[in-house]
C-alpha cells in the first residue's frame, strides 16, 4: 500500500486537533513557519495541508492575518415574528451596515414582483449583516421610486425602520410573501460570505405588501451552512414550554 502523502498526514493531525477542540472554533492556527518546524515539512507541503482543510470547510484564511478555525454561528431567522429596527425580521445577527445606495432600472423579474413596468427606476439599498467578524448575509431592498421620493430612504444613511418610513408616507405593510430557493453562490457572494467550497446559499425573496400594492422587494442571500429559517403558526406554547 502506498504511504500516505506528507501533506495529508499534516492535514489529518490538524483536523484531529480541530475536532477535539485543542484548536477551538475561531481560534488561530500556528503560522506556516511554525507548522513547517513542527512537522519538519516544506512550505509547499504545509500549504497543501492547509488548502485541504480549507476545502473541507474546517478553516478560513484571512490575508495578512493567518488561518483560523471556521466558526459557524447558526442564525435562526424567525420569519414571521415582529420586525427589527431596520424593517427586517429579528435574528441573531449582531450588526449591519448599509454598503450601497443605487438607482437601478427594474428587470423583468423585479418588475413583476413590484408590479411596475419593466425598466422603471427603483431605489436599491444593499446591506451586509455580520455575526462577529463573519458576514452571514447580503440583503438588497428594492423600492419603487414614486414611493420613496423625498424620504430618508433616498439618502445614503442608515435608517431606524424602513417600513416605518413607508407607513408614515401612507404605505403601511399589511403582509408579505416569502419565496425561498437554494443555489450555488456567485464568486462575489462566496468571497463576501467566506464560503467553503461546495457550500450553497439560501436565496430569499420577500415581497412586502400594502393594501393597494407591493411596496418593497428584499432579496437576501444567506450562507447555506449557517442559517436556520423558522416559521411559527398557530398556538405554539407547547413548543416553547420547558
Amino acid at each position: 500500500m502506498r504511504a500516505e502523502s506528507r501533506y495529508r498526514q499534516i492535514s489529518r493531525a490538524l483536523r484531529r486537533e480541530i475536532q477535539e477542540g485543542s484548536l477551538p472554533p475561531g481560534g488561530q492556527l500556528p503560522s506556516e513557519k511554525q507548522l513547517e518546524e513542527r512537522f519538519s515539512a516544506s512550505r509547499n507541503t504545509v500549504r497543501l495541508a492547509l488548502g485541504m482543510l480549507r476545502n473541507q470547510g474546517l478553516i478560513v484564511s484571512r490575508p495578512g492575518r493567518g488561518h483560523f478555525v471556521q466558526e459557524v454561528v447558526p442564525e435562526t431567522f424567525h420569519a414571521n415574528r415582529s420586525k427589527g429596527a431596520d424593517g427586517f425580521n429579528e435574528s441573531n445577527m449582531a450588526g449591519q451596515t448599509l454598503e450601497e445606495l443605487q438607482l437601478l432600472s427594474a428587470n423583468a423579474d423585479l418588475a413583476s414582483r413590484l408590479r411596475v413596468p419593466e425598466g422603471d427606476m427603483t431605489v436599491v439599498r444593499r446591506m451586509y449583516r455580520f455575526s462577529g467578524e463573519i458576514s452571514g448575509s447580503i440583503s438588497s431592498a428594492f423600492y419603487p421610486v414614486d414611493l420613496v421620493q423625498g424620504t430618508p430612504l433616498m439618502l445614503p444613511e442608515d435608517v431606524e425602520s424602513a417600513l416605518s418610513i413607508l407607513a408614515e408616507h401612507g404605505h403601511r405593510q399589511v403582509g408579505f410573501v416569502d419565496e425561498l430557493e437554494t443555489r450555488m453562490p456567485s464568486p462575489s457572494e462566496a468571497a463576501q460570505l467566506e464560503l467553503p467550497p461546495g457550500v450553497p446559499v439560501l436565496w430569499v425573496h420577500r415581497t412586502d405588501l400594502s393594501e393597494e400594492r407591493p411596496i418593497r422587494v428584499v432579496e437576501t442571500v444567506y450562507a447555506g451552512h449557517s442559517i436556520r429559517y423558522q416559521y411559527e403558526h398557530g398556538d405554539i406554547s407547547a413548543y416553547h414550554r420547558d
